[in-house]
């Protein structure tokens, strides 16, 4: 969950950086026209209101934006760590949104590390309890009689039904 907080909070920062260099701007592009040919100083002045004008016009709606967005994951790290939802129905309903939404919020959170110990296994979260890989499993379809017949690797590769011998898939 700290992850997230650090996050919200560079989120936080930036689009109000932003912001602030949206409103400030305008003034010292009004101040630095004003009196650009008595000081160089306001040459840079003028420079600067540029500058923070144009980011904070493009900048921070995206910032003001993408901090709803973190806001959101945060959400639903605190759902799963402290209320225990581990549904994306009701992550759904926590969050208010559709089914989809949450889903891909839920994404979004494991893929950037938020929820760290926890796997998607369908719609469920659980806690990744590291099992051991079971033996690859091959499903072929006999040339000879058309059974389909289902194989572990490492198995003798005769179809159980008529004896012909199944290519080996792990060859291919």
């Amino acid at each position: 969950m700290e992850l997230a907080q650090k996050a919200k909070k560079r989120n936080f920062a930036l689009a109000l950086i932003l912001t602030l260099g949206l409103i400030a701007g305008i003034p010292c592009i009004v101040l630095g026209a004003m009196n650009m040919g008595d000081n160089k100083g306001f040459v840079a002045l003028l420079v600067f209101g540029i500058v923070g004008t144009v980011l904070g016009f493009y900048g921070s709606p995206l910032m003001w934006t993408r901090l709803a967005t973190v806001n959101q994951e945060l959400t639903v790290v605190q759902a799963v760590t402290q209320e225990h939802l581990y549904t994306v129905a009701d992550l759904a309903q926590r969050l208010s949104v559709n089914g989809k939404t949450a889903s891909a919020t839920l994404n979004n959170c494991i893929r950037k590390g938020y929820l760290v110990g926890y796997i998607r296994e369908g719609d469920r979260l659980v806690l990744n309890e590291n099992r051991a890989l079971g033996p690859t499993q091959y499903t072929l379809v006999c040339s000879h009689c058309g059974a389909t017949v289902e194989l572990t690797k490492g198995d003798t590769a005769r179809c159980p039904y008529c004896g012909s011998v199944l290519s080996d898939p792990s060859k291919r």
